[in-house]
C-alpha cells in the first residue's frame, strides 16, 4: 500500500511538472508596451537604444509568462532635427524583443499576423510600421507641424505582437526580471519575511483634458513642450502643468492642478490676428 501511494505521488509530480513545460505561448500573442522615456527629434540618434516596458501581464491561464514591468528593448530607427523651409523633424523607434519571466528573450512585430518574407522588427521603427497606438499621454506627433521637431512622449502604450512560439522554462525563476512588479510563480514558494519588499502602489489614473481655442488651429505647448494644435484632448498624469495656447499675436496662459481620473476642459480666447 505504501509503495502503491508512493508511485501514485510520483506520477502526479511528473504530470505536473509536464503540464507546466507546456505553457505555450503562441506566436501573435498581443503584449502591450510603454514607452518610459521621452524622445525628441532634436536630440536623438539613430542607434540609441529606447527604453521600454511591459504595461500589462501576459498570461497563459494563471501562468505569467510576461510579467508587468519587464523589459523591452528598443532602437531609434529614424531622427533627423528640424529643417529649414519649415520642412518638420522625423522620429521614429524599432521594439524588437521582450524578456519573458524565465529570462528568455522573445521578438517582436508589429501586426498581429507574420507579413511573407518575415516581419524585420529590428529595421522598421513603431510607427511607419503601423503599430496600434492605444494610449497617448499627449497629442500625437502626426500633429506636429510648422518646422517643428518631433516629440513622442514619455507613457505612450503600444499594442505588438510575439513574433514566434514560445515555451516557458519549468524552471522559471520565481523572481520576475528588473523592474516588473507581479510575477506569477513557476513553482511553490515560501510565505516573503518581514524584510520583503513590498509591491509598489499602481500608478494613479491619467486624467482628460480637452483645449479648444477661438480662433482654432492654435499651437499648444504644455510644460513648455509642443504637443500639437486646438483643438485637442490629451490623457496626462495629475499633477500641476503650465498650458501656453497662442497663434498669430493672441496668447493664453494657465497652470492647472490636474486631478486624478478627472475631466476638464480649457477654452483659450485669442485675440491675436494670424
Amino acid at each position: 500500500m505504501k509503495m502503491h501511494k508512493l508511485l501514485l505521488a510520483a506520477v502526479l509530480c511528473a504530470a505536473s511538472s509536464v503540464a507546466y513545460a507546456q505553457v505555450i505561448l503562441p506566436e501573435g500573442t498581443r503584449v502591450r508596451v510603454r514607452l518610459e522615456q521621452t524622445i525628441s527629434s532634436a536630440t536623438a540618434e539613430e542607434g540609441q537604444s529606447v527604453n521600454l516596458s511591459v504595461a500589462d501581464d501576459v498570461k497563459i491561464g494563471d501562468t505569467i509568462v510576461v510579467p508587468q514591468g519587464s523589459t523591452c528593448v528598443g532602437t531609434i530607427t529614424q531622427a533627423v532635427p528640424k529643417r529649414r523651409m519649415g520642412r518638420t523633424g522625423k522620429l521614429d523607434f524599432s521594439m524588437e524583443r521582450v524578456v519573458a519571466v524565465d529570462g528568455t528573450s522573445i521578438p517582436l512585430r508589429y501586426s498581429p499576423t507574420k507579413k511573407e518574407g518575415g516581419s524585420k522588427s529590428g529595421t522598421t521603427g513603431a510607427l511607419t510600421a503601423g503599430a496600434a497606438i492605444v494610449f497617448w499621454p499627449a497629442a500625437p506627433v502626426f500633429l506636429l507641424m510648422k518646422g517643428k521637431d518631433v516629440t513622442i512622449n514619455r507613457g505612450i502604450i503600444f499594442d505588438v505582437f510575439t513574433d514566434q512560439r514560445f515555451t516557458l522554462n519549468p524552471k522559471a525563476a520565481t523572481i520576475a526580471p528588473a523592474g516588473a512588479t507581479t510575477v506569477q510563480p513557476a513553482q511553490p514558494v515560501t510565505t516573503p519575511g518581514p524584510a520583503s519588499t513590498p509591491a509598489a502602489p499602481p500608478p494613479p489614473p491619467p486624467a482628460t483634458v480637452t483645449i479648444t481655442s477661438d480662433p482654432a488651429g492654435a499651437d499648444i505647448e504644455v510644460d513648455g513642450m509642443f504637443i500639437g494644435n486646438t483643438p485637442t484632448t490629451l490623457q496626462m498624469a495629475p499633477g500641476p502643468h503650465s498650458f501656453l495656447i497662442k497663434k498669430g499675436s493672441g496668447t493664453w496662459t494657465r497652470t492647472v492642478q490636474i486631478q486624478p481620473g478627472g475631466t476638464i476642459t480649457l477654452s483659450a480666447p485669442l485675440t491675436g490676428k494670424k
